[in-house]
């Protein structure tokens, strides 16, 4: 009997492990192989930049910049400014032996204000001495001396 019961155990247990194989699992996907392929066509153009004509405009621009100053009208003054709050509006001038940067659009307005108020008038920046563009004709610095000289050297980056 203890043969038989061993078979029994064994039949049984064969079944089972033949019922877990072969059982019928179809969930199981095998990965697909589809092709992703791009729907976004980007246009390329090439812009010509006239370097020449770009730095025409700053120096008009500076230009009614100092008008402006030179009516003591800062606000009109301010709109020839990029009205941004970033560093990368600023404005480095020496005065007094000193290197003294303001940054943001306020810090210009506020600096253009309080010096208005303590010398009288404003230390405008003139027609510009040297003008930098990057290749993109998006950024621009420029270098200068200012019309109405204050405490120092009276240079000026903008």
């Amino acid at each position: 009997m203890t043969n038989s019961g061993s078979r029994v155990t064994i039949v049984t247990v064969l079944c089972c492990v033949l019922l877990i194989a072969c059982g019928g699992d179809n969930d199981i996907m095998a990965p697909s192989s589809t092709k992703i392929e791009s729907e976004v066509d980007e246009e390329i153009s090439k812009v010509e930049i006239n370097f020449d004509a770009e730095e025409e405009k700053i120096s008009q621009m500076l230009a009614a910049h100092e008008a402006a100053h030179a009516e003591d009208d800062i606000d009109t003054a301010m709109k020839y400014w990029l009205k941004l709050e970033k560093s990368e509006i600023f404005m480095g001038k020496h005065g007094w032996g000193a290197f003294m940067l303001t940054e943001k659009w306020s810090g210009i307005k506020e600096d253009f204000e309080l010096t208005k108020k303590k010398i009288g008038h404003n230390p405008v920046p003139s027609v510009p001495e040297k003008i930098g563009i990057d290749s993109r004709a998006k950024n621009a610095t420029v270098r200068g001396k200012t019309v109405r000289s204050w405490g120092g050297s009276a240079l000026y980056l903008a």
